[in-house]
């Protein structure tokens, strides 16, 4: 949701799922169905902390999100103009569900501030299926 307004966006993507000492990661590229623009994102799953962090990629830069919803975390993005947006974070929702068989999901809800002003409201899923190699 921005500016009163709401936009629902559709990524299809590969990735690699792996899990860690801390639980899992997430490395994938995917492209948005309506304007083929493209993303290459890591998603970290922390399971001791039960806390994710996010590292996107983009032609203008890329960001940094630590979504833990027991805490306001702050991010900093690089424009491409070369200033630096500096944007508080409230996590309201980290979840995943990585069974062994079948599909996976990863949900992320966070909202994004300017000062005290709500830029963005996100929510983020993940829908995650198994290529079983031969």
């Amino acid at each position: 949701m921005f500016a009163g307004g709401r936009d629902e966006l559709t990524f299809r993507g590969v990735g690699q799922m792996e899990k860690t000492e801390y639980g899992h990661r997430l490395r994938y590229t995917a492209q948005n169905e309506a304007d083929g623009s493209g993303v290459a994102s890591e998603l970290r799953l922390e399971t001791s902390l039960h806390r994710a962090v996010v590292i996107t990629e983009s032609r203008d830069g890329g960001y940094g999100l630590l979504l833990d919803p027991r805490a306001e975390t702050v991010t900093q993005i690089v424009g491409g103009d070369g200033g630096t947006l500096t944007l508080r974070v409230q996590t309201q929702e980290v979840g995943w569900h990585l069974p062994r068989k079948g599909p996976g999901t990863v949900t992320l809800r966070y909202t994004l501030l300017l000062g005290t002003q709500q830029m963005s409201a996100l929510r983020l899923e993940l829908t995650l299926t198994k290529e079983e190699n031969n």
